[in-house]
């Protein structure tokens, strides 16, 4: 009679096939495949499935704490994408992020790219707390401070920086797009539904992005005016 060792041993299937499987699991799926056994927490873990992360899926249950764990137990320089959601309108007291959770990130993820978070208060963090390797900047629906974009005058502030969405971020003017103009090398912009902002920071916007390939501006209250700068 066999024993169960022996039929275990019999279904094993090698490192890279198993982590393959798992590379098609979310978050929370992974994490329970960690609690099966010691070699499937040591295959969870492995970097390459942790390149990209969306935790909005989980935002009813995230906070500043449970996030604070999964930044340190499970971000690498490996990560290159993080997709989350915050708690704005919720009801809800605290924020998903903070300036330490943030700069922590920075530290463990230098090599981020892309970050996206919506739905978030972020009047309390700066956009310096972000790592500046990214390339996309994703903040639609979120809550940010006037001026938020200033850093970017500071030289080589962001300078991998193609694309940034400010969709539904009502409290975006006219000084924040001429902020985010010093980011020179933008090819992507979306600022629907941002109604604040006017003509005159379009058309310093269509002067200073000369490499723009998509600009975003539904539910702008702007004329014929901004229209024929970009035109132009």
């Amino acid at each position: 009679m066999a024993t169960a060792n022996t039929a275990e041993s019999d279904f094993l299937l090698p490192d890279n096939i198993l982590t393959e499987i798992f590379s098609y699991l979310q978050i929370r799926d992974l994490l329970r495949m960690a609690r099966v056994c010691k070699r499937w927490k040591r295959l969870a873990y492995e970097r390459p499935l942790w390149k990209r992360v969306d935790l909005a899926p989980y935002s009813r249950r995230l906070d500043g704490r449970a996030m604070w764990r999964i930044v340190r137990q499970f971000f690498t320089p490996s990560l290159k994408s993080l997709t989350l959601a915050g708690h704005l309108h919720s009801g809800r007291t605290g924020e998903i992020v903070s300036t330490p959770l943030l700069l922590e990130l920075k530290s463990r993820a230098a090599s981020l790219r892309h970050f996206c978070i919506t739905t978030a208060d972020l009047t309390g963090v700066n956009l310096s707390d972000l790592p500046e390797s990214l390339v996309t900047l994703e903040t639609r629906n979120c809550e940010i401070p006037p001026r938020w974009f200033k850093s970017l005058e500071l030289d080589g502030a962001f300078r991998n920086l193609r694309a940034v969405d400010l969709s539904c971020c009502s409290r975006v003017s006219d000084p924040d797009v001429i902020d985010i103009c010093h980011a020179s090398s933008l090819k992507v912009v979306k600022l629907s539904w941002c109604y604040r902002i006017s003509n005159s920071s379009i058309q310093h916007l269509s002067e200073k992005l000369t490499q723009l390939e998509r600009l975003d501006l539904e539910g702008c209250k702007i004329t014929d005016v901004s229209l024929h700068h970009i035109g132009s």
